[in-house]
């Protein structure tokens, strides 16, 4: 008899008995949340919009994650951070040219770490003066520290990319220093402010290439991209609010995809935010997620 809890939140392939198959993120619902949620008298699976009952399974496979992906992201990672030990279920990712910056001054998990780690973890920040602590693995903690959750998606291009609406009258270049930053702020100043925004800016355009759709003179898109390994990362995409429903977005991604030459194409989306909705209809698929347990104001 399969234990589908074993499968909850894993990428899996499930072999269903009238030989048709899902595969995806699974999420274990027992019998009596089937049941009260959705009517369904049996403990099931679920991935994306799929109940599937137990007696339908026939099997179940574990698919793991692509290490491609991982390699590449940590190749991407290391340019900014450095990743030393720091306890036995805990690796700490420094980043001092930027170290308000908690995606990249973190601890990573391999393991469920213990009180005294998390407590270590939390001396640690405050000896550097910092308000924040992040924890980030690739499976959910079962003692969370009472941090609040993120999920990010990294998602990969499955599909071709000829059904994309573009732009015409859109140019793609490398931005201006000028360009990028005036965008740059104008959206990102207001949300994490301006001082933090500029050097955000200025720290990933100094390691990554950048990418911006101009239409005349004006930049009203950009993303930047990092490739090794065969894959490559298209990350940090904006659109100028004051152009959106202009297919700006599919035009950097279809450029994106042709300027990698036959890499294979990823790039990240928070799990519960819309731009996931909008990957998913032009063919990218989850590859692998990241767990994010953070507190800004510790």
């Amino acid at each position: 008899m399969i234990n589908l809890s074993d499968y909850n939140d894993k990428k899996v392939k499930v072999f269903v008995n009238d030989g048709s198959t899902f595969e995806g993120w699974a999420t274990h619902n027992s019998y009596e949340y089937s049941y009260s949620e959705f009517g369904v008298d049996a403990e099931c699976l679920q991935i994306c919009d799929y109940l599937i009952r137990d007696r339908e399974i026939e099997r179940i496979e574990l698919i793991d994650p692509s290490p491609s992906i991982r390699s590449t992201e940590e190749d991407m990672a290391m340019l900014f951070s450095v990743k030393r030990s720091f306890s036995e279920h805990l690796m700490r990712w420094e980043d001092n040219e930027l170290p308000d910056k908690y995606d990249h001054n973190c601890f990573e998990y391999n393991g469920q770490p213990t009180k005294e780690e998390f407590e270590h973890a939390l001396a640690f920040q405050r000896e550097r003066g910092d308000h924040f602590i992040k924890l980030q693995g690739d499976h959910p903690l079962s003692d969370d520290f009472g941090l609040s959750l993120s999920i990010t998606l990294t998602m990969q291009l499955t599909g071709s990319t000829d059904h994309w609406a573009v732009n015409d009258e859109i140019e793609i270049k490398a931005p201006t220093y000028k360009d990028l930053k005036k965008i740059e702020l104008k959206h990102f100043g207001p949300v994490y402010g301006e001082d933090f925004a500029a050097r955000n800016m200025d720290h990933l355009y100094e390691y990554l290439d950048f990418r911006g759709a101009y239409i005349g003179e004006k930049l009203v898109g950009a993303y930047y991209f990092y490739s090794s390994n065969g894959y490559t990362c298209v990350d940090g995409l904006i659109v100028d609010e004051d152009c959106r429903r202009r297919h700006i977005a599919t035009t950097l991604l279809k450029h994106a995809v042709q300027e990698a030459a036959g890499n294979v194409v990823f790039l990240h989306a928070a799990a519960d935010d819309t731009p996931k909705e909008m990957y998913e209809k032009l063919g990218f698929r989850e590859a692998d997620r990241l767990y994010g347990y953070l507190s800004t104001n510790i």
